[in-house]
């Protein structure tokens, strides 16, 4: 039944959004809007101006304005400048015609000399007071400006794009953990800084956790599009139209993402190191030792206060805390941090977390790796496979990992490999081999794409490798830029490890 249903899928179904298990909204029905913001999204913007629209279209303006204002409350979103624009408009039509002086009926009123001369005066004085205004404003207005900050709520129901002003984006790098309130003020000068000299233009500031000591104060024009995918923080301010600076710190639900992804990480290794030595390390530095004893690549930052540091109690300060004596692995190693209102203490922390591994899933029909922690889907990454169907089906374990394999030929096994018995996961450079059935049993990356899954991959993970379906996992939500989880620089602890065998010949199918 279930494989009809995706075959024939219903005709409405692409005007369906889904609510919660069999609920769905129709857009089709006319009360649409209002049940996204009822039911859905209350502060939708696409839903807000909408509605915006059709009380406009009505003749309820102030229900239009309503919603209009409420549709300009999320910033950036397309609806903003509509929205905006709607709002001056309305407000321009709104306001009242200044009506003429009249005189009594039937009757006019004598002008005198003494009526003109107080006119003409009121008049100068009116005209100074103005002048005085706008040179105040000249003077005090950017340094005046306020600063909003909100925390980054997605758009749930559509999306169109509108352009009113020329965007000059910059990055700002900040340091790993600084604190919120000094962000903000980082942020709130710099972005009046720069439309002192743009004051026509919409400036746009992406601030950055890097490995920076200090905040770097001088921003730099954005030239790298990727860059906004890793930005913790945006402030955008255009002196023509806005009054604050709005300040939008990213929703803190990816940061918990990451985190997560990196104590499971940890875990898997931490897993196998106590099933090779029939207990767990004393210390959390012996993940880390040369090849063969290389469990891990490095300690992952704990993405929500930008901390790599482990501890052995809780405190909540950061970083990690790694019991050796705990049993239990969710026990064993957690996030140093209290997650939800009112969390506190090791049982709190590390009960919210549990634990599970890190898991590798190769779909032979799709020619597809995938990535997981858990449910969390870090990458997704095109394979090659063995000709003839000499990529079994099964489940192995990682048991070895290693940079630059030296094989029977140079470059065999590519830049890196993980090694699970006769066969690897490993890289190539017959990139035409990539989507194709050309190796002898052998899993194929490109070396790009090795050098990028190789230290997510600790040992002990599962490889999973099978035809079809990959377990409902499609619904997990994928981690973007995992690679925010290595340390700054290669001064992380598990970075001094050397993980190349120098001198011995692998010999995996290939």
């Amino acid at each position: 039944m279930q494989h009809l249903r995706q075959r024939f899928k219903s005709p409405a179904a692409d005007k369906l959004v889904r609510l919660h298990k069999n609920i769905y909204l129709n857009r089709s029905d006319p009360k649409y809007h209002e049940k996204v913001i009822a039911y859905l999204d209350p502060h939708s913007p696409e839903a807000h101006y909408k509605l915006g629209q059709y009380f406009e279209n009505n003749g309820n303006i102030g229900k239009a304005l309503q919603h209009y204002k409420e549709a300009m409350s999320t910033y950036p979103s397309p609806y903003y400048f509509p929205a905006s624009g709607s709002i001056r408009r309305l407000t321009k039509e709104q306001a009242p015609a200044i009506p003429e002086p009249q005189a009594a009926s039937g009757t006019t009123a004598p002008r005198t000399k003494r009526n003109i001369a107080a006119a003409g005066l009121k008049m100068l004085l009116l005209v100074l007071l103005f002048i005085n205004v706008l040179l105040l404003a000249l003077l005090y207005g950017p340094t005046a400006a306020s600063k909003v900050v909100s925390t980054f709520m997605p758009w749930s129901v559509g999306k169109e794009v509108t352009y009113e002003s020329v965007e000059t984006p910059f990055v700002l790098h900040f340091p790993y953990g600084e604190p919120q309130k000094a962000v903000e003020e980082a942020l709130h000068k710099k972005a009046l800084q720069l439309a002192s000299d743009r004051p026509k233009q919409t400036i746009i500031l992406y601030g950055v956790a890097s490995g920076v000591r200090t905040a770097d104060n001088q921003a730099v024009p954005l030239n790298d599009e990727q860059i906004k995918i890793k930005a913790f923080v945006v402030a955008e301010y255009n002196p023509a139209v806005d009054t604050s600076v709005k300040i939008r710190f990213l929703h803190p639900e990816f940061q918990k993402l990451r985190t997560t992804a990196g104590a499971q990480l940890i875990r898997t290794a931490l897993e196998a190191y106590a099933a090779d030595h029939g207990s767990a390390p004393s210390s959390i530095e012996q993940l880390f030792q040369p090849y063969p004893h290389n469990y891990a690549s490095y300690m992952p930052i704990e993405t929500i206060t930008g901390s790599a540091h482990v501890r052995t109690v809780f405190d909540g300060s950061g970083g990690w805390v790694y019991d050796a004596r705990a049993q239990d692995p969710a026990r064993r190693f957690y996030p140093n941090v209290a997650w939800g209102e009112g969390v506190s203490g090791t049982t709190a922390a590390s009960a919210s977390l549990p634990f599970e591994p890190i898991t590798v899933t190769i779909d032979k029909s799709a020619h597809l790796l995938r990535l997981n922690a858990g449910p969390l889907v870090l990458a997704e990454l095109p394979v090659g496979l063995g000709a003839d169907g000499r990529t079994p089906d099964g489940t192995l374990a990682v048991l070895e990992r290693v940079r630059e394999p030296q094989g029977s030929r140079p470059g065999a096994y590519g830049t890196a490999a993980l090694g699970m018995g006769e066969l690897a996961i490993h890289g190539t450079s017959d990139e035409a081999s990539i989507g194709a059935n050309r190796s002898l049993g052998c899993i194929r990356l490109t070396n790009e794409a090795m050098s990028a899954l190789y230290p997510l991959v600790p040992r002990g993970a599962r490889v999973v490798i099978g035809s079809g379906g990959t377990g409902g996992s499609e619904r997990a939500p994928v981690l973007v830029q995992p690679e925010l989880l290595l340390p700054s620089g290669k001064d992380g602890l598990g970075w001094e490890a050397e993980e190349t065998a120098k001198h011995r010949v692998f010999h995996w199918l290939g």
